[in-house]
């Protein structure tokens, strides 16, 4: 039976990284700079290669390379979120724009950003803080915070006389600190679709409610994208779809998510209500 001679060094377990999109020459200096650091690296092409890639293994960390585009981003992210939940505060990201969408997309998906300038020196201290057992993230809230509901007309029904005037209006009331989110939700008649109307009513902002970006999100990414007016208020319409949400961003590093849920009921009401003759 073999023995193990007691002045060989134990075999440590090496940190593994994920490398999505990341341009080739970014990716052989990042590969050659973590392999003499002790950590391995796995590269995904594709959104597809994401999936098949973390059901195999485990990584300890992910690096992305947001490119120009939002929406194939902001979908690969929220499928690496899906599929291992553990990496949502592990996620750093190369961003090449500097467009409003892009900086909201990592700011309200709690990404970390390193930048080109710089980038084996900023990356690899980032790293190193994200994955050191006793980190700490900064005490401000970061991401993502949840509006609570505090009024739904379906729960507090009109006298029956009164309802059929409009059967599948449903006001709902949403609140976060000082804010309150008020939305209406209808069935549109024209286009067949769900016709959303809301308003964002801040008393810390003092009245300057105008042109704060409202998105539309499921599970796949953003499918509406608006801003309010002057008064707060803002307009969406869409199909039915689950898990909707919708997330307003009230200031610098906060964003509200109202869980909307699933929508089928507006359409299964207006079906169902009863058609004066």
């Amino acid at each position: 039976m073999l023995q193990r001679n007691h002045f060989e060094a134990p075999i440590l377990h090496k940190r593994k990284i994920l490398l999505l999109g990341v341009e080739p020459s970014v990716q052989g200096l990042i590969s050659t700079f973590l392999v003499t650091m002790g950590w391995t690296c796995t590269v995904a092409a594709t959104q597809e290669a994401v999936s098949t890639v973390l059901q195999r293994e485990a990584f300890d960390a992910v690096l992305i390379d947001l490119g120009s585009s939002v929406a194939p981003a902001e979908q690969a992210i929220l499928r690496i979120k899906q599929l291992r939940p553990s990496l949502a505060d592990r996620m750093l990201v190369i961003s090449n724009g500097s467009d409003r969408e892009m900086a909201e997309l990592i700011e309200r998906l709690d990404l970390v950003q390193v930048s080109q300038e710089g980038l084996l020196q900023q990356f690899w201290s980032t790293l190193q803080e994200l994955v050191a057992p006793s980190r700490s993230r900064e005490a401000a809230p970061r991401g993502m915070q949840i509006a609570r509901m505090i009024f739904d007309s379906f729960r507090y029904p009109l006298p029956a006389g009164v309802r059929s005037l409009c059967p599948v209006t449903r006001q709902i009331a949403y609140q976060y600190k000082q804010a309150v989110i008020d939305l209406s939700v209808d069935f549109a008649e024209r286009s067949g679709r769900i016709a959303l109307t809301g308003q964002v009513l801040d008393g810390e902002r003092k009245g300057k409610n105008e042109g704060l970006s409202v998105l539309l999100v499921d599970g796949t990414g953003t499918l509406v994208r608006t801003a309010t007016n002057q008064f707060g208020e803002f307009q969406i319409e869409f199909e039915s779809a689950d898990d909707l949400s919708i997330q307003v961003r009230l200031g610098e590093r906060s964003w509200v998510l109202v869980a909307l849920g699933k929508m089928d009921w507006v359409k299964k009401l207006r079906s169902s209500a009863p058609t004066g003759d």
